[in-house]
């Protein structure tokens, strides 16, 4: 997200709807713990330097990369001028939790919070997208079709006296879904870090798509610094996953399934984001389209055979603590 929120020391629309988002977010984050019986005052230990740091890391993120955009460095800290960054927002939020979590030695349960976020986070980021209605921001490319003149597809931007695709607002309906699908699996996987590796998943996934339709995004040098970072994590914690299965389960023959899966649709998106070796951009954007559905699908997969083969091992670990009565009934008719 890379978007002006104050404007003249006045308070924009976009602005409004970011400070709404976070309100939202800590509202939900508190009404999920109460839900789940985690402990509510970690979260309210952490949330003020958790804003604090959020915004410093949006921001800090927003000027490295934008940093040609800046003739003087005394610009970079005037906080009206330019935007801030998503991705720095949540390195910020995350850095706060993690170091929380050391200073209290450990005491708290890391998961617990992922999971409190990961849930509230899309709510969050979908209102906050909205807000982009406002700052003319996150859109595509020019409609050329006059039949797609229309909101959602498209919004009229003032500036170029143009209509220009509404990718804010197809990742602000993304967002909603990726809510409402987190929720009803959190509710039948009981595992801790269901939600929090469901949302890497499907929001770094999705993102790297909708970040493909932009006009607007950040560069460094000819790549687009939050898809690369949106897939590299969803490469990483796929490859993570994979470890962890093949700890529990050991290595199998079927795990090459995925591997392939992963490596061939990452291939054939890459080179259809930088090579473009089709004539038709809507064929490449369908073909992205298509391998980012393919990446996301065979993670979460992964991620369901891992929480499985742990509760098999859960369960197979407690018939072990279980004490045989028959046998010791057998033995005491023995001794008699």
């Amino acid at each position: 997200m890379t978007t002006q929120i104050l404007k003249t020391g006045v308070i924009s629309l976009h602005g409004a709807f970011i400070a709404a988002a976070m309100v939202l977010l800590i509202f939900y984050a508190f009404y999920y713990t109460s839900k789940k019986r985690y402990d509510a005052n970690t979260l309210m230990y952490i949330t003020p330097a958790a804003i604090f740091f959020g915004f410093a890391g949006a921001r800090l993120m927003y000027v490295t990369v934008c940093d040609q955009l800046y003739v003087e460095a005394a610009d970079k800290w005037k906080l009206t001028d330019g935007g801030y960054a998503l991705y720095g927002a949540a390195a910020g939020v995350i850095l706060t939790v993690i170091v929380f979590w050391l200073i209290t030695k450990r005491r708290i349960k890391l998961l617990n919070i992922f999971d409190t976020l990961a849930v509230s986070a899309p709510l969050a980021i979908a209102l906050g997208r909205i807000g982009s209605i406002f700052s003319g921001d996150c859109l595509g490319e020019v409609v050329e079709e006059e039949g797609l003149c229309f909101f959602p597809i498209a919004i009229y931007k003032s500036v170029d006296s143009s209509y220009h695709y509404a990718v804010f607002f197809y990742e602000a309906v993304y967002c909603l879904v990726i809510f409402f699908v987190i929720r009803f699996i959190d509710k039948k996987a009981k595992a801790a870090g269901t939600a929090t590796y469901m949302f890497t998943v499907l929001y770094c996934i999705g993102r790297s798509f909708f970040e493909g339709l932009r006009e607007d995004s950040m560069y460094i040098g000819f790549v687009r610094i939050n898809q690369v970072i949106s897939i590299l994590l969803v490469l990483g914690i796929f490859v993570f996953i994979s470890v962890l299965i093949c700890r529990l389960t050991g290595f199998k023959a079927r795990y090459i399934i995925s591997y392939v899966l992963v490596t061939v649709a990452f291939a054939v998106a890459f080179f259809s984001v930088f090579y473009m070796y089709s004539s038709s951009q809507a064929w490449n954007t369908v073909q992205v389209l298509i391998c980012c559905t393919v990446i996301a699908a065979t993670a979460i997969h992964s991620g369901s055979v891992y929480v499985n083969a742990l509760n098999r091992l859960k369960k197979a670990e407690k018939k072990k603590q279980i004490p045989d009565k028959t046998q010791k009934f057998n033995s005491i008719k023995t001794d008699k």
